[in-house]
């Protein structure tokens, strides 16, 4: 099983539906990208990754306190 089954899975079981997951890959062709967005992946990050992005995807995907 790949990184895009598992979110498609992942988003599939009950309680799980607001899981926001990130692709770290090696992969960065925009068909890559499309089967990151069609698995529900809130993210697609291209390695090699830097801290910053890290951090500021984090920050992006963070949900304000309820």
């Amino acid at each position: 099983m790949d990184g895009y089954e598992l979110g498609r899975r992942l988003h599939d079981l009950p309680g799980l539906t607001g899981l926001r997951l990130v692709a770290i890959t090696g992969y960065g062709q925009a068909s890559d990208l499309e089967h990151s967005r069609a698995a529900g992946l809130a993210a697609h990050l291209v390695k090699p990754i830097s801290i910053a992005t890290v951090l500021a995807t984090l920050d992006r995907l963070t949900l304000p306190p309820v």
